[in-house]
C-alpha cells in the first residue's frame, strides 16, 4: 500500500488501475492487480443488477484496503457508506488503515466519540444495531467478516436496507454448522487462493507442526461444533500444556504467538503454565476491560508480551503481521473456523521467513493445510458424517518432527526420507483351492494392512479398481488416525 498526503476532509476520486486520489490530485494508495480484479468483479455484478455480492479472500488478502478503496470511491460520488465489523479491535484497527489513506470518517461504536457528518462510517455491529434508527441510512454497507451474517444483530441490521448494495468480505463464506450464505447474497466473486499469495510472496510461508492429537472420542457437539464444556475438560491439561511449552521452546522460542483456546480457564491455566516456564504471557477474552485488551496488544506488538492466549476473540480480521507463531489448543469441525486461526501468522513482516502453526487439537489432520485448495459456494450444506469422512484431507505427517505436509518422499523440515516399502511376488507350487467371501475378506484385511502410507492406500484401491480411490484412501488413513491417535 502506498501512501501519501494527509488525513483531512477530502473529497475522494477513483482512478485508473487501482489508484485512489485526493481532490489535490495526490495519490493515496494502489490496489494490487488481484485487489483491482476483484473489485472489478464486484462492479460487474453491481452493474448487472446484484444488490448483494459477496467478495472472498483469503486471509491477509488485503480486505481492509479492498473496503476503504470502495468506501472512498463511494464517498467521492456523495454516496453514504458503513463498513461494518464486530469487535472494538477490528474498529481501531480499520480507523487507523483509513487514516494512512487519508479517508475521513466516522465512527459508530461503543467508547468512541461519533461525527456523524462524515459520508464513510466505521460501526461496531451491536452499537449500529442498537442506534439505527438515529443515523440517516447509506447507499452502501460493506460486511467485514460477514460469514457471521445469520446472526440475529446482522440480520436484523441486513434487512433493515433492502435497497441498498452490500458487500460482504470473507476469507471463509461458510457459517459454523457449514451452511452457506446464499440467503443474504446473490453471487460470490473470489480472489486468489492462499497458495498463489504464498508463492508471489504477499503471505508468508510455513512450517506446520502437529506433536499431539487429542482424544475427543464421545464429544458431543451443538451448532456445528464440539460442544466448549466437554472440549476444554479434554484439553486442559498439564501434560498437553507441557507439550505445547516443550515445542514452542524447540520450534519458535520466545517468539511472538497466538494461542486459541477452548475456554476462560482453559486459556488462564496455559498462560500460568507459560510464565512458570520464563515466557510473559497474557489471557484475553471478548470481556476483559477494553483498557486492558489495549494496552496488553500494545505491549504485545512491541515485543513485550510474547504470548497471547485468547477465547474465540482473535480468530478473525485481527492483524497483527508481527505473529510469528500460532498455537492450536481448541479443536473444532468448522474448516472456516480453523483456517481464521492459522490465518493469523500468515501476514509477511520484515525479518520474519516463515510462520509457525503448533496443533495440538488436531485441527490440520481433520481440515487439511492451510493452502489447501478449497471450492467454496453460496450453497454450502452441512456434511454428513459419512461425506465428512470421505473429505479427509491428503496430507503427511513426519513421525521426527511431526511436521504435517503435502505427500513427498523426503520430509520438507526434517529432512527424513520416508521408507517406501517394496513388495515381492514368490511364486510356489500348490493346489488351487475355492475361495469363500470370508476369505476374500480376510486377504483384502491383509493387503489393506500392508498399505502403512496414505499414498500406498491410494495405490491400492487404484489396483482395486475403485470408484473414488483417494476419497477411500482418506477415510481408512482417517479411521485409523481416530483409532490408534
Amino acid at each position: 500500500m502506498e501512501i501519501a498526503g494527509n488525513r483531512g476532509n477530502v473529497s475522494w476520486g477513483a482512478g485508473r488501475h487501482g489508484d485512489l486520489y485526493n481532490k489535490r490530485g495526490f495519490m493515496t494508495f494502489t490496489l494490487r492487480n488481484y485487489q483491482t480484479d476483484l473489485i472489478e468483479q464486484a462492479r460487474t455484478q453491481i452493474r448487472q443488477g446484484k444488490r448483494t455480492t459477496l467478495m472472498v479472500a483469503p486471509t491477509g488478502a488485503g480486505k481492509t484496503a479492498l473496503a476503504a478503496y470502495m468506501l472512498g470511491t463511494a464517498a467521492a460520488r456523495g454516496r453514504r457508506a458503513w463498513f461494518v465489523v464486530h469487535r472494538r479491535e477490528l474498529i481501531t484497527q480499520s480507523s487507523r488503515t483509513f487514516e494512512k489513506v487519508g479517508i475521513a470518517h466516522g465512527i459508530i461504536g461503543a467508547g468512541f466519540a461519533e461525527n456523524r457528518h462524515e459520508l464513510v462510517q466505521i460501526t461496531g455491529v451491536q452499537t449500529l444495531r442498537n442506534r439505527l434508527d438515529t443515523l440517516p441510512p447509506p447507499d452502501m454497507i460493506i460486511w467485514d467478516e460477514c460469514h457471521h451474517i445469520a446472526s440475529q444483530s446482522w440480520s436484523d441490521i441486513f434487512s433493515k436496507f433492502p435497497d441498498v448494495v452490500h458487500i460482504g468480505l470473507t476469507a471463509t463464506p461458510c457459517r459454523l454448522d457449514g451452511r452457506g450464505l446464499k440467503d443474504w447474497f446473490e453471487v460470490m466473486v473470489e480472489g486468489p487462493t492462499t497458495a498463489w499469495l504464498i508463492e508471489q510472496g504477499f503471505l508468508s510461508p510455513y512450517k506446520l507442526f502437529a506433536p499431539s492429537t487429542p482424544d475427543l472420542e464421545g464429544l458431543k457437539s451443538r451448532g456445528g461444533d464440539y460442544v466448549t464444556a466437554d472440549l476444554a475438560h479434554r484439553m486442559d491439561k498439564p501434560s498437553i500444556t507441557g507439550d505445547v511449552i516443550s515445542h514452542y521452546r524447540k520450534l519458535c522460542d520466545g517468539q511472538r504467538a497466538i494461542v486459541f483456546a477452548a475456554n476462560i480457564q482453559h486459556s488462564l491455566n496455559v498462560v500460568e503454565q507459560f510464565r512458570s516456564a520464563g515466557y510473559t504471557a497474557a489471557h484475553l477474552d471478548g470481556k476483559t476491560d477494553r483498557l486492558v485488551r489495549d494496552r496488553t496488544l500494545k505491549d504485545f506488538e512491541a515485543g513485550r508480551v510474547q504470548i497471547v492466549s485468547n477465547v474465540d476473540l482473535f480468530g478473525e480480521g485481527f492483524d497483527a503481521p508481527s505473529i510469528s507463531a500460532v498455537i492450536l489448543l481448541r479443536p473444532t469441525q468448522s474448516t472456516g473456523l480453523y483456517l481464521q486461526q492459522v490465518g493469523r501468522a500468515l501476514r509477511t513482516s520484515d525479518g520474519k521467513t516463515h510462520a509457525v502453526i503448533l496443533d495440538h487439537a488436531g485441527n490440520a489432520l481433520r481440515h487439511g493445510l492451510p493452502d489447501e485448495i478449497r471450492e467454496w459456494n453460496l450453497d454450502a450444506k452441512p456434511k454428513t458424517k459419512r461425506q465428512r469422512e470421505t473429505d479427509a484431507p491428503l496430507i503427511k505427517q513426519c513421525l521426527t518432527c511431526y511436521a504435517v505436509h503435502t505427500p513427498a518422499p523426503v520430509c520438507p523440515v526434517c529432512g527424513n526420507v520416508y521408507e517406501v516399502k517394496t513388495r515381492t511376488v514368490e511364486q510356489v507350487d500348490g493346489e488351487l483351492i475355492e475361495l469363500s467371501a470370508e476369505m476374500v475378506i480376510k486377504a483384502k484385511k491383509r493387503e489393506q494392512a500392508t498399505a502403512s502410507t496414505l499414498q500406498d492406500l491410494i495405490t491400492l484401491a487404484t489396483a482395486r479398481k475403485y470408484k473414488n480411490p483417494v476419497a477411500w484412501a482418506r477415510h481408512v488413513q482417517k479411521a485409523r488416525i481416530s483409532k490408534h491417535g
